[in-house]
């Protein structure tokens, strides 16, 4: 099965000071035993370096942690797709739901592949979900 995964679950699966980190574990563990795939647009990789970069600044993990997070998020084998196809759709997602065009990204991905977004950004979530039923908050 196919999963859109968004860098929020990583961070809660790696950062254990974030809430719900269990959860983000949980779907993990289904990732590592081959029970589901992920797929994300190719910005994943710069959300999941600035997001440690920032994380390290605000004192949450020490810099000699963050390349070691970072080599081992960057080394999973996340299907990085190029949406640069979807722009129109992405603009359209990031307009109505007030989002922004990183998160419409994953939306129109989501929506591409028709499969589930996974997401820890509850804002996303809280925005989109009345409408979007594929979009699942970890």
């Amino acid at each position: 099965m196919d999963i859109v995964i968004d860098a929020s679950v990583l961070l809660k699966a790696y950062f254990k000071d974030e809430f719900d980190h269990e959860a983000a574990q949980e779907l993990m563990k289904s990732y590592a035993s081959g029970e589901c795939n992920f797929l994300a647009p190719s910005l994943i990789t710069y959300e999941i370096i600035n997001a440690c970069i920032v994380a390290n600044r605000r004192g949450r993990i020490e810099l000699e942690l963050v390349k070691e997070l970072l080599d081992e998020m960057l080394s999973l084998d996340i299907a990085k797709k190029d949406v640069g196809h979807l722009s129109g759709r992405i603009w359209e997602f990031s307009v109505r739901y007030g989002v922004s065009a990183y998160d419409g990204s994953y939306l129109a991905l989501a929506e591409e592949q028709k499969c589930e977004l996974m997401t820890g950004d509850k804002r996303l979530y809280n925005a989109v979900s009345k409408d979007l039923k594929w979009i699942v908050l970890v």
